[in-house]
């Protein structure tokens, strides 16, 4: 079965001279499918491994837009075994994903007493997520500042997780996408190729999050899993901007010697990096969804994230948004007539109350998510509804 997902992509340049942009395409896989997409012409080049960039050069004020719908499937099929160079690939080591004899050693004592790729994998997830601690933002990016502080944010977790199964000579990836949650809510997580599986997804960071911050997406659309079930799966909300890391820009990315010129730092793969200035070696580190390179030769601050990384949407299907309009019209009236009984003491919102707030609750329900809850919620103001029926009923009829 699939499901569809619309995402759109909008970038301005607010800077003062021209900027020259790389945008990453929804890349097919195993699970996603590109339906349809509308963009502007523009020079676009693929690498081996299924990425889709476009390059871009935009006077101050142009701007890039770009929209596709986009199809995930909710089992992915078989993949076929590897190629030896795909096997290199994803076993290599990156400045953002290094294999050093530290790692071997630590990958090494994780997973001594397992007896296949997949149950190493399995007792490296359980690892991070025992070990380490969600946190955004962060303050540097890369394996070594991670090891120390125990502390980041998704695509810390994704980028150690892969340096410790390429250790041991297991391939992974990295992918670099979205929640289906509307604007922005970037993610970073792995796939783990098991010969005989393929590509099989795994989420440190999420499992992490549910299992002790769950508060940060109790609320929201995305259908949280049980935490051990992020090795091996996902809820199937989420679209990929582009897989791996390090990626080569066409045309090259401009070099410029920023020695004593005051551009703001941040320490990326134990290098001083200079967002929008900088490349890693000469690549781009990662698409989220976009890197770019700005030719104004004072420093930019930066005041909104759309100036950095692009404005982006990514919503569900027509169906999908349905269910999520009728949950949001019930939960803010539901919270208008608590907040109106509050300030007055009305007893007609009172009375009214318990069912937008029952509609509000039946929609996690039916979209399965956080169903223990909130099944016990709308059972609640579910009786508390029949109950005010019963009750008008018995007064005035």
């Amino acid at each position: 079965m699939m499901k569809v997902f619309d995402y759109s992509f909008q970038y301005e340049n607010t800077t003062t001279g021209r900027v020259n942009l790389w945008l990453a395409h929804p890349p097919e896989t195993d699970r996603q499918t590109v339906l349809a997409e509308e963009r502007a012409e523009a020079e676009t080049y693929s690498d081996e491994i299924g990425n889709r960039f476009s390059y871009h050069e935009l006077a101050p004020g142009e701007k890039v837009e770009a929209s596709y719908t986009v199809g995930l499937e909710t089992v992915a099929g078989k993949q076929a075994s590897l190629t030896a160079e795909e096997r290199e690939r994803y076993t290599r080591s990156t400045a953002m994903i290094p294999v050093n004899e530290e790692i071997r050693r630590m990958a090494g004592d994780l997973t001594a007493e397992a007896e296949n790729d997949r149950e190493k994998g399995r007792l490296l997830f359980l690892h991070l997520v025992a070990d380490y601690t969600y946190k955004f933002p962060v303050r540097a990016r890369g394996v070594e500042h991670f090891l120390k502080e125990k502390k980041g944010d998704c695509g810390e977790y994704s980028f150690l997780y892969a340096s410790l199964c390429r250790a041991l000579g297991i391939p992974c990836r990295v992918m670099v996408g979205a929640f289906a949650m509307g604007k922005h809510h970037a993610h970073v997580w792995n796939e783990l190729y098991v010969e005989g599986e393929g590509w099989i997804p795994v989420d440190t960071s999420m499992a992490y999050t549910v299992k002790k911050q769950l508060w940060r997406f109790f609320f929201t659309s995305i259908r949280t899993l049980k935490w051990r079930r992020y090795f091996g799966e996902t809820e199937n909300q989420r679209i990929v901007f582009s897989i791996d890391t390090e990626h080569e820009p066409v045309p090259s990315y401009p070099e410029e010697d920023l020695e004593g010129r005051p551009y703001e730092t941040f320490p990326l793969a134990d290098k001083d990096f200079t967002w929008g200035k900088s490349a890693l070696h000469g690549r781009i580190p990662y698409f989220q969804p976009m890197y770019f390179h700005y030719e104004a030769d004072r420093p930019y601050k930066w005041k909104r994230t759309e100036e950095a990384l692009g404005s982006w949407r990514v919503k569900e299907g027509s169906t999908g948004r349905g269910f999520l309009a009728t949950r949001t019209i019930a939960g803010y009236l539901a919270l208008f007539l608590a907040f109106i009984y509050f300030l007055t003491s009305w007893e007609i919102a009172s009375i009214l109350f318990p069912f937008p707030a029952f509609l509000y609750c039946l929609s996690f329900c039916v979209r399965k998510e956080r169903t223990v809850f909130f099944s016990l919620a709308s059972s609640f103001f579910g009786a508390v509804s029949i109950l005010v029926m019963l009750g008008f009923l018995a007064e005035y009829v």
